[in-house]
Formats: structure tokens, C-alpha cells, sequence
């Protein structure tokens, strides 16, 4: 499992559209919410890749403290 920080770089009014959008889309990916435009994800390493290259969307992965 990888850990991902989603970014919507959009307005803030179209934030919710577009992560109602992913959320339909990625259905085995944990959504999450950070704030407003920013959600924390966990999900499979092809979905996280996939993620990851959503328009309109910034992606970080978040590395596991040990």
C-alpha cells in the first residue's frame, strides 16, 4: 500500500466536483480529507500511479516514518 497527499490545483469551489469524480473513479483508494483542496490517500502502488497523474491534481507520495 502507498500513502499519497492529493493536491487540487483549481479553484477551491471546483474541488469537491473533482474529488467526487476520483472517488468514482478509484474506488479502492482511501480518501482522507486534509483541507479544502488537499486529501491524504491510500491505495495500491498501479492506482497511486494512476493517481498520480490526474489532471488538475498534484500528488506526493508520503513516506512511512520508521
Amino acid at each position: 500500500m502507498q500513502t499519497l497527499i492529493m493536491t487540487f490545483n483549481g479553484p477551491a469551489s471546483q474541488a469537491r466536483p473533482a474529488l467526487g469524480s476520483l472517488l468514482q473513479r478509484f474506488r479502492r483508494a482511501y480518501f482522507v480529507e486534509r483541507s479544502s483542496q488537499e486529501y491524504t490517500v491510500t491505495t495500491d502502488e498501479i492506482t497511486a500511479a494512476e493517481l498520480a497523474c490526474q489532471p488538475h491534481w498534484s500528488a506526493r507520495l508520503l513516506h512511512a516514518q520508521h
